[in-house]
């Protein structure tokens, strides 16, 4: 069987500058997400008074910051998929703290979010590689071979009505060992990574 990985290893969590303040951001201990792939954060908690301040969420569009050049980049599909799939994470997810409004009042938080990264596995590659495998396994000569993942990092912040920042993350996530046939549609593995970062920021908020 095809054994390796090639995702997240080559970038960080990113410092775009989108975000207001990454001066509050602490990295978390590095840890491993639901799939069993890599996970990298920054994160910033919010305080229960913070908290206490604010009524509703208001989520704002999501930003793409993704390389020109990079296949997701080129990839016209990608941006709206992406986009999307961040947004419907974000407003599920901080949904269930507050509620989620179209406008907002004079005591809702704005959630700002851009993708900074953006990685498609590829699906051609990969069946090759993984035929391969099997059939060095069947013959007797089994040869590791890498299996391209996909993944993102996004970052986020939720503002309060004062325009100070209440809680933010930075999210590199790659596709797992669990994540498998994410290995084989392109855009899995990023999708994925959109519901990561939604849950994290989430998780900064409710801690």
């Amino acid at each position: 069987m095809s054994s390796g990985c090639k995702s997240l290893d080559p970038y960080q969590p990113t410092q775009s500058g989108v975000l207001s303040d990454y001066a509050g951001l602490t990295k978390d201990s590095f840890h491993i997400n639901g799939g069993l792939g890599k996970q990298r954060n920054l994160s910033r908690n919010a305080t229960p008074e913070a908290l206490a301040r604010i009524d509703s969420f208001y989520i704002e569009p999501a930003g793409w910051m993704v390389d020109e050049q990079s296949r997701a980049g080129r990839d016209s599909s990608s941006r709206p998929a992406l986009t999307a799939e961040l947004s419907i994470a974000l407003r599920d997810q901080l949904g269930t703290i507050r509620p989620v409004v179209e406008r907002p009042g004079a005591n809702t938080a704005r959630v700002r979010s851009v993708i900074t990264v953006a990685r498609l596995s590829r699906p051609y590659t990969n069946a090759v590689f993984h035929v391969a495998g099997i059939v060095g396994t069947v013959v007797g000569v089994p040869v590791p071979l890498p299996m391209f993942t996909g993944g993102a990092c996004v970052e986020a912040e939720v503002v309060g009505p004062d325009n100070r920042q209440i809680a933010a993350i930075t999210c590199a996530s790659a596709g797992g060992p669990l994540d498998f046939f994410g290995n084989f549609i392109r855009l899995k593995h990023a999708r994925k990574a959109m519901r990561r970062a939604a849950k994290e920021l989430r998780e900064t908020i409710a801690r």
